[in-house]
């Protein structure tokens, strides 16, 4: 994964190939930005005191074909507010616009830190237990820079599904703000593959800067809701209303990790068929944290619970029939909390 340097924003891990090994899927900025112009070679971003008044300045850099010299990104009159001895040395726009970094900068070029960026899709990497491969996700995911990821089986199908929140506003003078996303639900068909689901299908309309979002089962249906919360806008909750219903899984961890965080949850149809491997996080995504108690769903009739504890013990216990929502102990021990009326409990 060393090749992949991009300007990530969040990660979050989850089966969606259904092999049992997370997996990883993390945002990142997309191809509709300036910056898909400028991908030849990577983006540079240098930093360092640029003018001795122990201050950080920063330029973003980036290689011109035509020039064949790396080049400023930021338009001369910004830099030269910052700082001001550029146009004592680039008196002209026609001089800044054909010099080099280096040589605007010259000496003081060296005393910068250099990053780069060469990647810049919001990416799956399937983990295929020697490395990961890294495949691109659909268009419509790279439409705009993402933040929040929330893996999840959206619709009850029994594979992992991803949430993408969207968009930043926070642009130069000059530049469009990127917000060609209204918050992204990727179906995910159990072999690591994903189909972008339309708003009009969704309901996923959100047209601000998304930022944090989360799921959780708010109103204990057995379908995952989302909540996804907005830069100088309102939080946005969206109820599911279309999911097949799962089976809701509360675990009973030890005392110094009652929630199981860290755990590993997979359902079995206890004749060798097993459902993807759900992993219990404290934060994930962008600065959230999914709800503890999950919502699992299988493309069977799921009969038995797999879990491998944060310790590496790993316990099987039976579902009974008709069960809604059950709690699981470190042992093994299986409590039925919540089932179909006139089923054992």
């Amino acid at each position: 994964m060393d090749r992949y340097l991009g300007w990530w924003n969040g990660v979050a891990a989850g089966d969606f190939d259904g092999d049992g090994r997370m997996d990883i899927i993390a945002s990142n900025w997309g191809r509709n930005t300036q910056f898909e112009h400028w991908r030849s070679q990577p983006l540079r971003l240098f930093y360092g005191d640029l003018d001795g008044r122990g201050s950080v300045a920063t330029l973003l850099a980036y290689f011109d074909e035509g020039m064949q010299k790396v080049v400023p990104a930021q338009p001369y009159n910004s830099v030269c507010t910052a700082l001001p001895w550029v146009r004592e040395k680039m008196p002209t726009w026609t001089a800044y616009a054909n010099a080099s970094l280096e040589e605007i900068y010259g000496d003081k070029l060296k005393q910068a830190q250099e990053l780069q960026a060469g990647w810049l899709e919001t990416t799956l990497f399937l983990n295929r237990g020697d490395g990961f491969e890294a495949r691109e996700l659909p268009i419509e995911a790279q439409f705009a820079p993402a933040f929040a990821v929330c893996v999840g089986d959206l619709d009850g199908d029994g594979f992992e599904d991803v949430f993408l929140s969207q968009n930043f506003f926070g642009v130069p003078v000059g530049t469009s703000r990127h917000d060609a996303g209204r918050g992204l639900w990727l179906r995910g068909d159990g072999k690591g593959n994903f189909t972008a689901v339309p708003g009009q299908e969704s309901g996923l309309l959100i047209y601000g800067e998304q930022r944090g979002a989360a799921l959780s089962d708010y109103d204990g249906d057995g379908r995952l809701d989302l909540v996804v919360s907005q830069n100088a806008g309102p939080t946005k909750l969206y109820r599911n209303v279309g999911a097949n219903p799962g089976l809701r899984v509360r675990l009973a961890g030890p005392p110094g990790n009652p929630q199981g965080v860290g755990a590993l949850l997979r359902l079995a149809d206890g004749a060798g068929r097993m459902g993807p491997a759900r992993e219990i996080h404290a934060g994930s995504g962008y600065w959230s944290q999914d709800s503890a108690v999950q919502v699992m769903c299988a493309a069977f009739e799921p009969k038995q619970i797999q879990i491998r504890w944060p310790n590496g013990k790993v316990t099987k216990s039976d579902i009974p029939a008709g069960a809604r929502e059950v709690t699981v102990d470190q042992d093994g021990g299986l409590r039925v909390t919540a089932a179909l009326s006139g089923a054992p409990r």
